[in-house]
């Protein structure tokens, strides 16, 4: 290996759009966000689910003390919804406060009745509050551990 090789870039994930995608979002950046959609238009959004499954399900574990029980996650969701009252996006509570409870206190199978783009949507929206007080560091590392995760459920 000489020190080119070194210096090469790393070899970008299969999941590099959707990443970039939950990036975009959390840091509000609206013209790379639409630009990615865009993007994703022509590629496709086959993988979309795996990933954002992925990166909701590590969000939510970054967090074990602040969802010990229903009340909290309530009270989580409702802080969340709060906080899009000024803009054109709502969660359904419901369907939030269970996603939520399932990555956390409750078993996942309790979610098969879900409609699964109602369970993107609202994983999307609650990714933006629990990921935004990330550091640009701390997500790119978080991002990484998304891909590897995706990969990994992938491969199942």
């Amino acid at each position: 290996m000489n020190g080119a090789d070194l210096d090469a870039p790393a070899p970008a994930s299969r999941w590099t759009g959707y990443l970039e995608l939950i990036r975009e979002l959390v840091r509000g950046d609206a013209e790379a966000y639409r630009k990615r959609c865009a993007q994703l238009d022509e590629t496709g959004w086959a993988d979309l689910g795996l990933v954002v499954g992925a990166a909701f399900f590590l969000a939510v574990r970054l967090r074990p003390r602040a969802f010990p029980d229903r009340v909290e996650i309530i009270w989580y969701v409702a802080d969340a919804r709060a906080e899009m009252a000024d803009t054109s996006f709502d969660v359904d509570p419901r369907t939030a406060e269970r996603l939520i409870g399932a990555a956390t206190i409750s078993d996942a199978d309790d979610l098969d009745d879900l409609d699964p783009d109602a369970v993107i949507e609202a994983e999307m929206l609650l990714l933006w509050k629990l990921l935004r007080p990330l550091s640009d560091d701390e997500l790119s590392g978080f991002l990484a551990e998304v891909d590897v995760l995706a990969t990994r459920w992938a491969a199942d």
